[in-house]
C-alpha cells in the first residue's frame, strides 16, 4: 500500500511545464502528447463513472468517444518518437495499460468494475508523468512553473471530479474522503499561488477570477456528503469548464515563457 501511495503522489507531482501545454505550439510535440494522455486518463475515468450514474448520458457518451480518439492520436504521436532506454519502457507500459483501459471504458455499464477503471486511470497518469520527465527535464523558468501549476490544476479538477463520482457510486470510505480533501486543498493552494505571482498579467488575472468563480460552484456541489443528483450534474459541468480554463491559462504562461505573441 505504501508503494501504491507513493506512486499516486508521483502522479500528482508537477512535471515539465512544457508537458502541460497540451496542443500548444510552444511545447515540443512528444511532451504535449504525454501531458494530454495524463489529463485524459483522469477525465475519461470521470466520464465513464458519470455514465454509470446516468449523468448527462448523451453528451457524456460523445465526450468519451472524442476523448478516446484524442488519446489514440496522442499515443500514435508518441510512438513515432522512437524513444529509447527508460522512455521506451515507460511508453510500452502506457500502451499496455491503455489497451486494457480502453476496453474497460467502452464496456457497457455494469459489465466491468469501476475500481478497474479508476486503477487504470491512476496507472496511466503515473506512467505518462514519468514519460514526460524522461523525455525532457523540467524547466527552471518561474513562468514555466506557473504554466505547470495551471496545467496541473486542470488535471486536479478532473481527478477531484472522478473521486466525487466514486462517492456517488457508493465509495464513502475514509480513504476516499482524504483523497478528496487533499486534492481540493492542493487545487486552491495552486490557484492562490497563480493569483499572487508577479508574472501574472491582468488578462490572466481576470481568467483566474473566472476560474475561481467556477471553483465556488464546483466546491459547493462536491460538499461534505456528496449532495444530490443536481449537485452531481454541477460537478460534471463545472469540472469541464475549469479544465478548459486552466488549460487556456497554462497556455498564456507558456506563451509568455516562450516570448511568443498569442495567436
Amino acid at each position: 500500500m505504501q508503494h501504491i501511495a507513493a506512486l499516486l503522489l508521483l502522479s500528482l507531482a508537477p512535471f515539465s511545464a512544457q508537458a502541460f501545454a497540451q496542443s500548444k505550439p510552444e511545447a515540443p510535440a512528444p511532451l504535449a502528447q504525454a501531458a494530454e494522455i495524463r489529463s485524459l486518463a483522469q477525465r475519461l475515468a470521470k466520464l465513464h463513472l458519470q455514465l454509470r450514474l446516468n449523468i448527462n448520458s448523451e453528451p457524456t457518451q460523445k465526450q468519451i468517444a472524442q476523448g478516446i480518439e484524442r488519446f489514440d492520436a496522442a499515443l500514435a504521436g508518441l510512438q513515432k518518437v522512437q524513444a529509447s532506454g527508460p522512455a521506451a519502457k515507460t511508453l510500452k507500459r502506457v500502451e499496455t495499460v491503455w489497451a486494457e483501459q480502453k476496453l474497460a471504458i467502452q464496456a457497457p455499464a455494469g459489465s466491468t468494475s469501476p475500481d478497474r477503471v479508476v486503477l487504470g486511470a491512476e496507472e496511466l497518469s503515473i506512467a505518462s508523468g514519468k514519460l514526460a520527465m524522461q523525455l525532457e527535464g523540467s524547466e527552471d523558468s518561474p513562468v514555466w512553473r506557473l504554466s505547470d501549476l495551471a496545467g496541473r490544476n486542470n488535471m486536479l479538477a478532473q481527478r477531484l471530479a472522478r473521486l466525487y463520482m466514486q462517492t456517488r457510486l457508493g465509495d464513502k470510505s475514509q480513504g476516499r474522503r482524504v483523497d478528496i480533501e487533499t486534492t481540493r486543498k492542493e487545487f486552491v493552494t495552486s490557484l492562490d499561488e497563480l493569483a499572487r505571482a508577479p508574472q501574472t498579467s491582468p488578462a490572466v488575472s481576470d481568467s483566474l477570477k473566472l476560474a475561481r468563480q467556477q471553483w465556488v460552484f464546483f466546491d459547493a456541489a462536491i460538499g461534505p456528503d456528496g449532495g444530490d443528483a443536481n449537485a452531481a450534474r454541477n460537478v460534471a459541468t463545472t469540472s469541464e469548464r475549469i479544465g478548459e480554463m486552466m488549460d487556456a491559462i497554462s497556455g498564456s504562461y507558456a506563451r509568455l515563457a516562450s516570448d511568443k505573441p498569442a495567436r
